[in-house]
């Protein structure tokens, strides 16, 4: 039995990140997914805030999944090799969550009239933007391919799992910003990775 279960819907998402930590760490853990539709009943009732992912560890279910991905960084040495580098990995991470936030807030707007001007409009402006701001922020941490100092850290994962999401709104998005298209050809390039992104299944989101 693992040591470590993630607890999450069947797509990748807020546990993306953990996942991929795990994998480059290449650490064994227990990946616990069920369908939306079972959400209401016992999984959500089971959560400690009402929300997945968490993660269980020596039996306590721990959520937030920022909070417990940087805990696994820190363990699995992928977080940075000082205080100031660990600083600078929590900044780009931060970067990045912030265009995280804003896709699932339109992505699961129910309020907006015509989601799909909600997310051209997402696509058009508010995708660009942030991804200058993490073009900007790995550019004064980070080396070539990576994000902070000149070796693989979480922030990486981060930026690779969020930046390569949004392809799926357009193809060509990441087309200038060459420092995140070095990022994720590092992370893709990882053999560990590799391996897992060519079983990873399709899924929603």
């Amino acid at each position: 039995m693992s040591e470590y279960k993630l607890t999450y819907f069947d797509g990748r998402g807020r546990a993306e990140l953990t996942r991929l930590i795990f994998v480059a760490a290449n650490v064994q853990f227990e990946d616990e997914i069920f369908p939306f539709a079972e959400w209401p009943g016992k999984y959500r009732a089971e959560t400690p805030l009402g929300q997945v992912p968490y993660l269980t560890l020596n039996g306590e279910k721990i959520p937030q999944s920022i909070a417990y991905s940087r805990m696994l960084a820190k363990r699995f040495n992928i977080a940075g090799g000082d205080e100031i580098e660990q600083m600078r990995t929590d900044v780009v991470v931060d970067t990045v969550t912030d265009l995280q936030n804003t896709h699932y807030l339109r992505e699961f707007d129910e309020t907006s009239q015509d989601h799909d001007a909600l997310m051209k409009k997402f696509t058009r402006e508010e995708v660009p933007m942030h991804l200058e701001r993490i073009e900007k922020i790995v550019s004064l941490y980070g080396n070539e391919g990576f994000s902070v100092g000149n070796s693989m850290k979480w922030s990486d994962l981060h930026v690779y799992d969020i930046a390569s999401s949004m392809l799926k709104f357009d193809a060509n998005i990441l087309d200038k910003f060459p420092k995140i298209k070095a990022i994720c050809r590092t992370v893709e390039s990882n053999e560990k990775i590799a391996a897992y992104l060519k079983k990873r299944p399709i899924t929603e989101f």
